[in-house]
């Protein structure tokens, strides 16, 4: 496979958490703008159409706002005016055009930026030589380097909502283990078009946080019952009770992807 578009499109097809892309915000905007620009005159251009055929006197074209079979065979009538046909058609084609822009930016604005760790790999999959080695030569060469695109970046897959311990272990303890230990039991596949690159399961990663949270918030309150049990001032007693309250909702908002109101409700339980 040649180190250009076809690797890099297979990297991404077959990782779409991967397929990092412009969003092009600037350029959808101005294209929106000029096709409102356009309907906006075309929208005029066919009231006054419409002014002057009510206007004319003539027996088929002062009756085109109200019998659409006559006003779509102006066209062909022999003192026939097609203007105003002519202008709703090319309306119609330019709504079309503009409700599908329309809708595009309204998908892509709702797409979110990439994971940092995910761009960070791909840049890094694009330059190592016994990765991925695309060198692209066109203008978009450094498209995923130039910081000022930054923003401009979004995912065609946005991964899972995820806590703050699932990304830590993955954007950070699965590279260590990976560097420290992992490389002795997980080989990358060399005949493969992505030689050297070692993948670990998402669902895995996600399935190992929300272990670690679980038993986490298990034990927590087992733990402050024993710490209860040996203390004797009512004062310490109160102290320790706010001590572990604190770290119960801190322990779930690290390791659960709970919104405030959903943890203000578990530790007021």
């Amino acid at each position: 496979m040649s180190n250009g578009y076809a690797r890099l499109a297979s990297l991404m097809g077959l990782h779409p958490e991967i397929a990092i892309l412009r969003r092009f915000g600037a350029l959808n905007a101005q294209n929106l703008l000029y096709l409102q620009a356009e309907l906006t005159h075309l929208e005029h251009r066919l009231q006054k159409c419409v002014e002057e055929d009510a206007d004319s006197g003539h027996p088929d074209r002062t009756i085109y706002d109200r019998d659409w079979q006559t006003l779509s065979e102006s066209g062909a009538a022999p003192d026939g005016n097609p203007e105003q046909w002519n202008t709703i058609l090319l309306i119609r084609k330019r709504l079309e055009e503009y409700n599908q822009a329309l809708l595009f930016q309204t998908f892509i604005a709702k797409c979110d930026a990439p994971n940092p760790q995910d761009l960070k790999f791909l840049r890094l999959w694009m330059k190592t030589p016994r990765m991925g080695n695309v060198y692209l030569l066109g203008p978009d060469s450094d498209v995923y380097e130039k910081p000022q695109l930054a923003t401009d970046l979004i995912a065609l897959k946005c991964r899972e909502n995820q806590s703050l311990a699932s990304r830590v272990l993955g954007d950070f303890a699965v590279h260590w283990w990976h560097r420290a230990f992992g490389w002795r039991f997980r080989k990358p596949d060399s005949s493969s078009s992505h030689a050297n690159t070692v993948y670990y399961s998402q669902e895995t990663i996600l399935r190992l946080s929300t272990l670690v949270g679980t038993v986490f918030a298990s034990v927590l309150p087992v733990v402050a019952i024993v710490v209860l049990y040996y203390v004797t001032s009512m004062i310490h007693r109160l102290a320790i009770i706010g001590v572990f309250t604190g770290l119960f909702s801190a322990a779930l908002g690290i390791l659960t992807t709970g919104r405030v109101v959903e943890i203000f409700s578990a530790t007021a339980a």
